[in-house]
């Protein structure tokens, strides 16, 4: 199957501005990616494919980190996720695409707008952080976007930046490693995949380093603004794209 170049150099472009994203912000790559690839290659390859490029882009991010996460949150944030994500399989493979698709830019939209309003789920111990990888776990199979839930919950936390972007970087790698595995099991799939995971994968790595450096320099709180009017484009970008 020839390779369609216009959709690969579009998917390096993603991949490389949400890696930065997610370096800079400790959440978004999802969040920024998934909507635009929908529209590129159809929700559920979407669904595989970011979290192939999660997960590679993730571990030299989540071996950098590691020493400043907080790893009971994060082990127990894994094994709620670990119970989800079968759930969010069938979810994935039952619902119809267009559906899917305007699941997905609907939740972008939903869950920036609870971001930008300051909301946080208070932390509630072990029940908690299971309660909150189970969520995560349903979306991450089903929509690839396990984010918004342990992003809003850490905040209630009150976990300082360095800390939470470890926390993050741990749980989202961890997990979408094993998505990917789930979903290659259910027969998900196709040459062209691997093939736009391998060809994005540079450039997400060096979004990622830009990421890191410009962390040091940059104002956060401005930087966030942005990100939110970014995704909330992509969300509506998508719904959009369901009408046309």
């Amino acid at each position: 199957m020839p390779v369609d170049w216009r959709i690969a150099l579009a998917v390096i472009v993603l991949a490389m501005l949400a890696a930065f994203i997610q370096a800079l912000s400790g959440f978004g790559f999802s969040l920024f990616i998934v909507p635009f690839l929908a529209l590129l290659i159809g929700p559920k390859d979407t669904v595989l494919l970011a979290n192939i490029l999660s997960t590679l882009s993730g571990v030299a991010q989540a071996l950098y980190l590691r020493k400043h996460a907080e790893r009971r949150t994060a082990l127990t944030l894994m094994a709620g996720a670990c119970v989800g994500m079968p759930i969010g399989l069938a979810v994935l493979l039952m619902v119809d695409a267009q559906a899917l698709q305007i699941i997905i830019a609907g939740m972008v939209i939903f869950f920036t707008l609870l971001l930008m309003r300051g909301v946080s789920l208070h932390s509630a111990g072990l029940a908690g952080d299971v309660a909150t990888g189970v969520t995560s776990g349903i979306l991450n199979t089903s929509t690839s976007m396990s984010g918004p839930p342990v992003v809003l919950y850490l905040h209630g936390q009150g976990l300082a930046p360095l800390p939470f972007r470890a926390t993050t970087s741990v749980f989202f790698t961890a997990t979408s490693s094993i998505a990917v595995m789930l979903l290659l099991a259910s027969g998900a799939g196709k040459p062209s995949i691997f093939i736009a995971a391998a060809l994005a994968l540079p450039a997400a790595f060096a979004g990622q380093r830009v990421g890191n450096i410009v962390f040091k320099y940059v104002d956060v709180v401005f930087f966030r603004r942005m990100v939110y009017a970014i995704l909330l484009l992509s969300g509506t970008v998508a719904i959009l794209g369901t009408l046309r």
